[in-house]
Order: C-alpha cells, then structure tokens, then sequence
C-alpha cells in the first residue's frame, strides 16, 4: 500500500445521531460537507489507564473505559456553507452532531458528540480569517473500509 497524505479528505456533519451507533445507522444519515477545512485534529478512542499498586512496589496496568476525546478544528469562513451552519448552531449547546470523514483512500470514520468553543482565529500577517473549536466524542469510532 502507498503512503498517502490527508489532501482531499472531506469531513461532512448531520445535525442528531444515528439511530444505531454502527455503520449502518450513520450512513443512514444525511450530511453536509464542512468547507474550507484546514485542521481535523487526531480521530479513534483511547483508553484510560487503570492503575493498581501492590505493596510489594510493583504497579500493574489495565485498559479502562474508552474515550474518544476532544478534537480541535479549524476552517476558513468567507460566509458559511451548510457544514458550517451546522457546526456553528451545535456551538457550546448540549445538541449532538454526527461526523463522517471520507479520506482520499476511501476509508470512512464516523463518530457523533458536541461542538464546543469557536472562537476566531488568531488574527497575524499569516493566517487567513477562519474559526476554530473543538468537537468532544460521545461514541465508539465506526471505521468503514
């Protein structure tokens, strides 16, 4: 398999959740493409460390419960399309959206959870205007192909 970059990849949201949390439910969606994306932090669940001390002095591990964490976006805004709309309303409210990123190899991921926190971009001689936030996971990572 060739190595491939991140160029062409889309990210695509639809206001709610699928009615099951697989890839089924969540192609079962109708989304919106995100334009003008230039940053979809790092995507899938980790785990957390569960740590237990004997008092012989030795610790000993176990994966805990799963979380997929807060991703940090960003995107440049010369008015917003529908992707954005979508993001923007989902702001700092307790409303899910649900994710699709299609990569240029094919391979599609899906998860749902919360906008939170855009704010506008640092303002300097080399950033273009745009917006940036977070989006917090509230489901497992579906991964398709």
């Amino acid at each position: 398999m060739a190595l491939i970059t991140y160029i062409g990849a889309l990210i695509a949201v639809s206001a709610g959740v699928p009615a099951t949390v697989d890839a089924a439910g969540f192609a079962a969606r109708t989304y919106s493409t995100v334009g003008k994306i230039t940053e979809w932090g790092e995507t899938g669940d980790q785990s957390e460390d569960v740590t237990e001390t004997t008092l012989a002095g030795r610790t000993y591990h176990a994966n805990g419960a799963l979380d997929g964490g807060s991703i940090p976006f960003t995107f440049l805004s010369d008015g917003p399309d529908a992707g954005q709309a979508i993001l923007r309303t989902a702001n700092n409210t307790n409303d899910e959206v649900s994710v699709r990123i299609t990569d240029p190899d094919g391979q599609i991921i899906y998860y749902h959870g919360k906008v939170a926190n855009l704010r506008d971009r640092a303002r300097n001689a080399s950033t273009m205007k745009g917006l940036s936030g977070e989006f917090r996971v509230n489901s497992g990572t579906v991964r398709v192909g």
